[in-house]
C-alpha cells in the first residue's frame, strides 16, 4: 500500500533557506516519481529493521546506528525514506540520525562505539572496537547527522535514484536539525564502482577500522562527509542540473 502523504507534505523547514531546501525537495520527490518510487518519511525503525531481515539476499544486515535494540530513536533524532513502487512494495530506504556532538567529535564517538551503541560495553560484540585515522575525525563536531543505511532493489539500480535520495535525506536533516556536517561510511568497492560519487560527498577519507562488529570481520572504511555550506552549494547545482538516467519504471516485483 502507497503512503497517503507526499514526502514533500510531511517536512517542515524550520532552519536554512527555505526556498532553496523546498524546491529541491520538490524536485527530488518528482524525480523519484517519474522512476515509478513513490516517497514517504517513516519513523517505525522496528518496521525498518523487520524488511531488511526479510531481504537477506539483496541487503546487508543495518548497523546498529538504526537499530532500535541498540539505539535510541525517535523522531527527535531519526527517520527514514521508504520509496515504494506502484503496488506499496519497497524498493528502497535511506536513513538518518541526528547526533549531538557539541562537545565531543566524530573520532572520539566512533573510537568509544557510542556511535553506534546506546551503551557500548553492554552492547558491543566480544573483542570489537574501531580505530579512526581519518584526518577530519577530530573535525566533525556539533550538530550532525548521519545518513545511511542506504539500499535500492535490485531492479531500481542504475536509475538515478543514488543521486537523488542521499540528497533528500541530508537536506531534510538540516531543514529539521539545522546539522552542521553530514556524514556517512563506506567501503572501498563503492568507492571504485562509483556509487559514492553518486551520493554527491564532496570529502572522501580513507582511515576507519572496525573490527570484530555485527558482520563479523575486519571492515577498513572510508568517511564521506561535508559541511553545511558545500551541502547547500550542491542543492543548488542540483536543481540546475536534474539527474538524467533512464526511467526503469516497468518491474516486476
Amino acid at each position: 500500500m502507497l503512503a497517503n502523504n507526499r514526502l514533500p507534505d510531511q517536512v517542515d523547514v524550520a532552519y536554512g533557506p527555505r526556498a532553496i531546501i523546498s524546491r529541491f525537495i520538490l524536485q527530488g520527490d518528482r524525480e523519484a516519481r517519474e522512476r515509478g518510487v513513490f516517497l514517504s518519511i517513516e519513523h517505525d525503525f522496528e518496521a525498518l529493521i523487520a524488511f531488511n531481515k526479510s531481504q537477506p539476499e539483496k541487503w546487508f544486515p543495518l548497523i546498529p546506528v538504526f537499530d532500535p535494540a541498540y539505539s535510541e530513536l525517535g523522531p527527535d533524532n531519526a527517520f527514514w525514506i521508504a520509496g515504494r513502487n506502484r503496488d506499496g512494495d519497497i524498493v528502497t530506504v535511506q536513513c538518518a540520525r541526528l547526533y549531538d556532538w557539541r562537545d565531543t567529535d566524530f573520532e572520539r564517538e566512533f573510537e568509544s562505539l557510542r556511535f553506534a551503541y546506546r551503551d557500548p560495553d553492554l552492547e558491543r560484540w566480544p573483542e570489537e572496537c574501531a580505530f579512526c585515522n581519518a584526518p577530519s575525525g577530530r573535525r566533525i563536531s556539533g550538530m550532525v547527522c548521519y545518513s545511511g543505511g542506504a539500499w535500492y532493489h535490485p531492479d531500481y539500480r542504475g536509475t538515478g535514484l543514488a543521486s537523488i535520495i542521499p540528497r533528500l535525506s541530508r537536506t531534510i536533516a538540516y531543514g529539521r536539525w539545522n546539522t552542521d556536517y553530514t556524514i556517512s561510511v563506506a567501503e572501498s568497492v563503492l568507492i571504485e564502482k562509483g556509487v559514492v560519487a553518486r551520493y554527491g560527498y564532496t570529502r572522501v577519507e580513507e582511515g576507519l577500522d572496525w573490527l570484530n562488529s555485527f558482520i563479523g570481520h575486519l571492515m577498513n572504511l572510508h568517511l564521506l562527509w561535508m559541511d553545511r555550506t558545500e551541502m547547500l552549494n550542491d542543492l543548488v547545482r542540483q536543481l540546475s542540473e536534474p539527474v538524467e538516467y533512464p526511467h526503469r519504471v516497468s518491474v516486476q516485483m
